[in-house]
């Protein structure tokens, strides 16, 4: 398969502190002098990632005509807009490249692209065939709605904190600087003092099991979540499985220490960390607490979850 295929380019002005306009500017001369054709498109409001990909999707669908690469520049929030789009054609022939500006980064963390935008597209022009990715599918019984994760939905303080982070000024003055991970770190101490206990009740392998004291709820796709926290580093997207992480409230004092054994991996040991590793998972609780997609604000409410994998091609070749 010939690398020459055309790239569809989604562009999101207002990832990465506005910074992702001038990221594509510096990469034009590139393709220009590889001679490879691209359609430029920068998006006008949240949502608009999705519309792209899909009209794209759908045009592609019925046409016998090679299809291009549908090429994203933006965070991990554009990418899960692009991501949707494209799922809701099933058997699209859409490959998705990626190109990292926003402020956590996590999915290229977790597959092997680098945040450098000129050695990332190297990495894209390297491919000489699609990548098959795990993905997550999430069936919202509550909202009657289906949806598609590359990195994680949480429930709880990770979502808490996504819901601080994404109303704070501070991240906004720190992706100017390249330095938006910093403004998850910023929101953990808030997120933990506001977060309260909540019941969780999980279904996986046909066993059901509650937890009285849920506190971080989060189905991966890979390892990383926040801005490059190490959830689990065992989480892969070529396994085939999910992954739960289930945090119970604890002191200040044990979050701490768990915290800080989540980089050495030692905090799946602890009493208060329960894992789940399945191909299918039901997540449900019965009071309002805040969610996130990919690091998306999902607002606070009862979750009734399905989730089960699903698969996109991507094109890239992951650094080792």
């Amino acid at each position: 398969m010939s690398q020459q295929r055309p790239f569809y380019v989604i562009i999101n002005n207002f990832a990465g502190g506005g910074r992702t306009r001038q990221t594509w500017l510096q990469l034009v001369p590139i393709l220009q002098q590889r001679h490879l054709s691209y359609t430029e498109n920068f998006t006008q409001a949240p949502g608009h990632a999705t519309k792209l990909a899909y009209d794209l999707a759908t045009k592609y669908h019925t046409t016998t005509a090679e299809s291009p690469i549908l090429l994203v520049l933006g965070g991990d929030g554009t990418l899960h807009e692009a991501l949707n789009g494209l799922q809701q054609v099933p058997d699209n022939p859409i490959p998705l490249a990626y190109i990292p500006c926003g402020s956590g980064n996590d999915f290229a963390r977790g597959v092997g692209i680098t945040t450098d935008p000129q050695q990332a597209l190297a990495q894209i022009l390297a491919a000489q065939k699609p990548l098959t990715l795990d993905i997550g599918r999430c069936n919202d019984l509550q909202q009657h709605t289906v949806s598609y994760f590359s990195n994680n939905i949480g429930i709880g303080f990770d979502a808490n904190v996504v819901h601080i982070t994404n109303r704070s000024v501070t991240k906004k003055y720190l992706n100017k600087y390249h330095a938006g991970s910093l403004a998850y770190l910023a929101s953990l101490v808030k997120a933990f003092f506001s977060q309260k206990a909540f019941p969780v009740t999980v279904t996986a392998d046909g066993q059901q099991r509650q937890f009285k004291r849920g506190f971080v709820v989060t189905t991966t796709n890979h390892p990383y979540f926040g801005g490059g926290v190490p959830l689990l580093a065992s989480a892969s997207v070529y396994n085939h499985h999910l992954d739960l992480v289930i945090m119970e409230r604890v002191n200040v004092f044990y979050f701490i220490l768990l915290f800080a054994m989540m980089f050495r991996q030692w905090h799946t040991k602890m009493p208060p960390v329960h894992h789940f590793h399945v191909r299918k998972l039901h997540v449900q609780t019965s009071a309002a607490e805040y969610g996130q997609a990919d690091g998306e604000d999902l607002g606070k409410r009862r979750f009734d979850l399905e989730f089960s994998v699903a698969h996109q091609d991507f094109w890239f070749v992951p650094n080792k």
